[in-house]
């Protein structure tokens, strides 16, 4: 007798939305917005973090900024090279969704943008690569110039 599966498959996705803020006025000067590829090891840390296993109760909590361009594939453990890296400022749940907002300051994040991605677990903290990578997202923005701007991070991940 064969097995009978009853169960949903729950996808996950997502998107990443970049927002560059001039520190003097306040004035949105861009806004990018890119996919969202939610790898492997991030996949096993959300099922580790509802299995309440130990170390995993800490949730996604560290945004990091990478300055290399290659394709993220489901394998990446890191970011290609991670430049800038701050604890996430913000969550919020609706409709199915969570965005973790990181907001950086134009001192924090001057640097040539090309890679995204969050961290989670109890190793996770301000060192570079440290914690499990939850998703990478290619997403380009040069914020290296004279005139650096203060930018938001926005990971808005999907649930069905």
């Amino acid at each position: 007798m064969g097995s009978l599966h009853l169960g949903i498959a729950l996808p996950i996705g997502g998107r990443v939305i970049l927002t560059a803020t001039d520190p003097a006025t306040g004035r949105i000067v861009d806004r990018i917005e890119s996919n969202n590829l939610i790898v492997t090891a991030g996949k096993n840390l959300c099922a580790m973090m509802l299995g309440e296993q130990s170390g995993y109760n800490t949730g996604l909590t560290y945004c990091a900024l990478g300055t290399n361009n290659a394709t993220p594939t489901v394998a990446d453990t890191t970011l290609g090279t991670e430049a800038a890296r701050k604890a996430v400022t913000t969550y919020s749940i609706s409709g199915g969704e969570l965005t973790c907002s990181t907001f950086f300051l134009s001192t924090e994040a001057n640097i040539a943008i090309k890679e995204i991605g969050l961290f989670g677990h109890s190793t996770a903290g301000p060192g570079v690569n440290s914690g499990i990578l939850f998703n990478h997202a290619l997403l380009s923005y040069d914020n290296s110039g004279g005139s650096p701007l203060d930018l938001t991070v926005d990971v808005i991940i999907t649930f069905g």
